[in-house]
């Protein structure tokens, strides 16, 4: 008997014109127009016994407050609980500057877009009807790179899940790519989607009447093109250009797949969740010593003001360029302080969709990270959606870390040396706590 049932909607969520756009440190300008607005997406799932909801937010991250009342709502006006709730960000940096916490200019923004988001789930829970679903993936070799080790392989997979009414009529198509939402570079005043921005609206202009939603996957290390950190002469710009063409590019394989596809109406539905506090990283300097390194490096290297990215800077090169932002010391006097406070509390969430199981987490987890979680887990490999719930930071491989040891601190905040790390160096967490986010995330896989 057919009992899936299913929904979606979509709202802009682009702010005001005026706003600071942040989220490049080498951008201090107020945005002064719109390329491309920016959406949440919802998809809601129900089988007769259980209903979940995936949403996708075209921002860089979601701050604790704003993602606890996005959960609170969804919970009173749905009746989802949190453990039944994916919310994702595709990571886009062209997008307000709320990844650290609301500061007062962005509170009145933070606390509407919780309204958005939970309407937007609550209207595609008005909007179901009977659906069948099915997924499938692909591969886009050669768009991405390991920006910590150039050699290293990535992961390139492209996850789809298709959801259609009886007939055919598309209702939803779920993307799981991993790459930094990086294309519309700090050149730019306005607010846009970046790529996943154009990836959803492509799909959406072929694909007509479905709403497709990007779930980030394992992005931490991942760029797109040949943004390796430390490439000073890149084959690519920022620019729109580039950013719609990346978009389309995964937009097209996704699309590939799609077709592939074949839906079916008695679906499984599950989730599950547990609780797991990653260790805070333990660095050999003290106080004192960032402090005073803090200090010195401030004022040998000023700071800076423009308004948008100088010329000629890419994300690969911006470090190696610009020391006074990433190289003052101010990253690893952070560290020093913050050491000593308690485990990072973080949810981890497994979803299951028939014979397709989701990961889903916080952080910036390494893409080997990611890897390891997909070959780790029994049964059909699953997707991997990173940069859920609340933003806490990057989540490193072991690797780096142990390249790192013994170098010190001095040493560390030069650019041209140990740019390329970034990452692993600015991760608030300890070289184990990657290895316990898998262990973790496949475990509950197993009981989803």
């Amino acid at each position: 008997m057919a009992n899936l049932r299913a929904g979606t909607a979509k709202t802009v969520i682009t702010p005001p014109i005026g706003y600071r756009m942040g989220q490049w440190g080498l951008r201090q300008g107020r945005s002064t127009g719109v390329f491309r607005d920016i959406y949440t997406r919802a998809l809601v799932l129900d089988n007769g016994e259980y209903r979940i909801a995936i949403v996708s937010l075209e921002i860089c991250g979601i701050p604790t407050e704003t993602m606890r009342e996005i959960q609170r709502q969804v919970s009173g006006l749905c009746g989802i609980p949190a453990e039944a709730l994916l919310v994702n960000s595709t990571h886009n940096h062209t997008a307000p500057d709320i990844i650290l916490g609301v500061t007062p200019a962005w509170r009145t923004y933070a606390a509407y877009l919780a309204d958005l988001v939970a309407g937007t789930v609550y209207e595609a829970m008005n909007a179901m009807r009977p659906a069948e679903a099915g997924h499938g993936s692909g591969q886009l070799k050669g768009w991405t790179v390991n920006r910590q080790y150039k050699e290293r392989p990535v992961d390139d997979e492209v996850g789809v899940l298709r959801v259609d009414e009886p007939d055919g009529t598309p209702i939803a198509r779920v993307v799981n790519f991993a790459a930094h939402g990086v294309c519309d570079g700090g050149q730019y005043l306005e607010w846009s989607g970046d790529y996943s921005g154009e990836l959803s609206s492509t799909i959406e202009e072929i694909d007509q009447g479905a709403v497709a939603i990007h779930l980030q996957g394992a992005a931490g290390d991942i760029h797109p093109y040949d943004w390796w950190f430390g490439n000073l002469k890149s084959e690519h710009l920022h620019t729109h250009a580039e950013t719609a063409k990346f978009g389309e590019a995964i937009a097209r394989q996704a699309l590939q797949v799609s077709v592939s596809i074949q839906p079916e109406q008695d679906i499984d539905l599950a989730s599950a969740s547990t609780q797991l506090e990653l260790p805070r990283r333990q660095v050999p300097w003290s106080i004192p010593e960032a402090e005073a390194l803090h200090k010195r490096l401030t004022g040998e290297l000023s700071s800076y003001s423009g308004d948008v990215w100088p010329e000629g800077t890419t994300t690969a090169n911006a470090g190696e360029l610009h020391p006074e932002l990433y190289g003052n010391g101010r990253n690893e006097l952070n560290l020093a302080r913050n050491q000593e406070k308690p485990a990072v509390g973080v949810e981890v969430l497994a979803l299951r969709i028939g014979d397709l199981v989701i990961s889903a987490h916080p952080g910036e987890m390494f893409n080997e990270l990611g890897l390891a979680i997909k070959e780790g887990a029994s049964g059909e490999r699953p997707w991997i959606a990173s940069y859920s719930s609340e933003y806490i930071g990057y989540v490193s491989s072991r690797r780096p870390y142990a390249e790192l040891t013994g170098v010190p601190i001095a040493d560390l905040v030069d650019m041209k040396r140990f740019r390329r790390f970034y990452g692993t160096t600015t991760s608030p967490f300890g070289p184990d706590a990657g290895e316990l986010l898998v262990d973790t995330a496949i475990e509950l896989l197993e009981n989803v």
